[in-house]
């Protein structure tokens, strides 16, 4: 085995699959897969799937793996289907091919899996379900995907996966919430908990303020049970209704033109506050480089 390839395995799997890899070329096709093999596929052969589940690939997180990779190599191969024009479409492994690629790796241990497109696609979204590092609003999509794509019943998907079918409901339910508090979920400011609480809320509006209450101020899901139950979110008189009209039209504006996330604060005397929220130091030094330009 070439240290190439030692390097994309990680030190344990090369010694592991050493008698079992073969590195993919242009000649490369189904009959010469091996069963449960692993191959070892240059980068730039790579193409990703439209269909992959998870949307968000946090900066931070696949420089860390990266560094990861460059140590240990790629310790699970990636999961690919040979295309017609002799790529390789990832089934399942996104986020460490992603990290291959940051690492500087110039190929990646991949099984090659050989069905129809349609069960691909079930496979992909399966495969990327049964990980755990999707977002409750990726997972909830992958759910109703494999619903509309296959006309499954939530019970059926529920099997599918090994799951409770109230887990699959709950998590459908995410879906029918306002588009700005499934922002807050895909920025993983709230939480799932969070979602089944919002979900209860009947009035769009309320809806959405009391996400953002609680994901500005950081408050648990018990502390935001309790101040829906104990302070109902209500609007004064139809002029603060025109002022928080006018507050949401300029946050929408701001984050549409900037890409970032804003938190507008309002009292009822009129007075409040504009704050830019940022994750880590890589969104932080972006919004940096921003301001500094203007």
């Amino acid at each position: 085995m070439t240290t190439k390839q030692k390097s994309a395995l990680g030190r344990g799997m090369g010694a592991l699959l050493a008698n079992n890899v073969t590195v993919a070329d242009n000649s490369l096709n189904a009959k010469q897969e091996h069963k449960d093999g692993v191959n070892l596929i240059p980068i730039q052969k790579i193409i990703t799937n439209k269909n992959q589940p998870r949307k968000i690939f946090k900066d931070k997180e696949l420089y860390e793996l990266s560094l990861s990779i460059k140590e240990n190599g790629v310790i699970q191969p990636i999961s690919v289907t040979q295309t017609e024009d002799g790529k390789f479409e990832i089934v399942a492994g996104e986020r460490r091919y992603r990290a291959s690629k940051l690492a500087g790796l110039d190929s990646v241990p991949a099984i090659i899996k050989k069905a129809s497109k349609k069960d691909l696609l079930a496979i992909s979204i399966i495969e990327n379900i049964q990980r755990s590092d999707l977002n409750c609003v990726e997972e909830a999509l992958a759910y109703y995907q494999l619903m509309n794509e296959f006309n499954l019943t939530q019970e059926e998907v529920a099997k599918k996966l090994g799951k409770e079918r109230s887990s699959v409901a709950n998590l459908l339910r995410i879906l029918k919430l306002p588009r700005e508090v499934i922002q807050f979920l895909q920025r993983e400011e709230l939480s799932l908990g969070h979602a089944k609480v919002l979900a209860s809320v009947k009035e769009e509006d309320k809806c959405k303020r009391y996400a953002d209450i609680a994901a500005t101020d950081n408050l648990s899901v018990r502390e935001l049970e309790k101040l829906i139950k104990k302070s109902p979110v209500t609007k004064a008189s139809n002029t603060n209704k025109f002022f928080d009209e006018k507050v949401d039209a300029l946050k929408k504006k701001l984050e549409t033109k900037t890409g970032f996330h804003f938190n507008l604060k309002t009292k009822q005397n009129g007075s409040g506050s504009i704050e830019i929220k940022f994750s880590d130091e890589v969104e932080f030094n972006t919004i940096y480089e921003y301001l500094s330009k203007r």
